[in-house]
């Protein structure tokens, strides 16, 4: 057996068993297939056509796909593009000797393209590498989906805090933005690495990295000229503050200066 139980298996709290999708038309090339997959210690499950692959299909399982160029029903690059934004790793195991498609199949993702007849080692080769994708794939999303639900966990102001200090800022001025108490700062940024199950700060910068979460810029709302007028002294504003008002009187109504809400 040359792929030994993985003992992640169930983590993520579902069962991580790689399984390999085959397709192809051919009844004699699916068999031979299917025997040398189940031989390596692997579970396989084979169709004819891609109608039948695509209505079995499960986007949550670590899969690998063994396609052939031509199938009896679609052509395997389109099915590729399909099964490839499902997070299946693809592999092609054809009688066509075209390069054209065997270029195609590369550029779209495909971990290898063989042609029969194909040596027994050389295909279990290429299908260990594209299992080793299917399972990285698989436990990328997982640590992805986990993460998200750490995050929606965290309170809105967590949130914010979680991002801003993320981005670089000191508590100080992560507490003169968002007008609250250094203090406070503090007691929430606690909470966000206690919710989100860190002990390193630069653990926590790389999951606002894979959340792509990022900071909103501050709303600022305009300061209209009636404002600005209505600070001066009672009487007569030029006499009591003549340079603040000589410079007001130069400023127009629509380009006030801005201040914070």
């Amino acid at each position: 057996m040359l792929f030994a139980p993985d003992p992640d298996r169930h983590a993520g709290g579902n069962k991580l068993e790689p399984v390999v999708f085959i397709v192809n038309s051919d009844e004699a090339t699916r068999t031979w297939i299917e025997s040398t997959v189940v031989s390596v210690g692997l579970h396989a499950v084979s169709f004819g056509t891609a109608e039948e692959l695509l209505s079995r299909f499960d986007p949550d399982t670590a899969a690998c796909v063994i396609l052939d160029v031509i199938l009896a029903d679609a052509s395997g690059l389109e099915v590729q593009n399909s099964l490839a934004r499902a997070g299946a790793s693809i592999m092609f195991l054809t009688r066509e000797h075209c390069i054209s498609s065997c270029v195609k199949a590369l550029k779209a993702g495909a971990v290898d393209f063989l042609t029969m007849p194909c040596d027994a080692k050389q295909f279990v080769c290429a299908l260990r590498d594209a299992v080793g994708e299917a399972v990285s794939t698989w436990r990328q999303r997982e640590q992805s989906d986990e993460l998200r639900v750490k995050y929606e966990r965290l309170t809105a102001r967590e949130r914010e805090i979680f991002v801003l200090v993320c981005s670089g800022l000191l508590n100080k001025q992560v507490a003169q933005q968002l007008a609250i108490s250094e203090i406070t700062v503090q007691i929430h940024r606690g909470r966000v690495m206690k919710k989100m199950r860190t002990r390193s700060f630069a653990a926590l910068v790389r999951m606002a990295d894979a959340l792509q979460v990022s900071p909103r810029p501050v709303a600022r709302r305009r300061v209209t000229y009636e404002e600005v007028g209505s600070t001066l002294p009672v009487g007569n504003a030029a006499s009591a503050c003549p340079a603040t008002a000589s410079s007001i009187s130069r400023l127009k109504p629509d380009l006030a200066c801005t201040a914070m809400p």
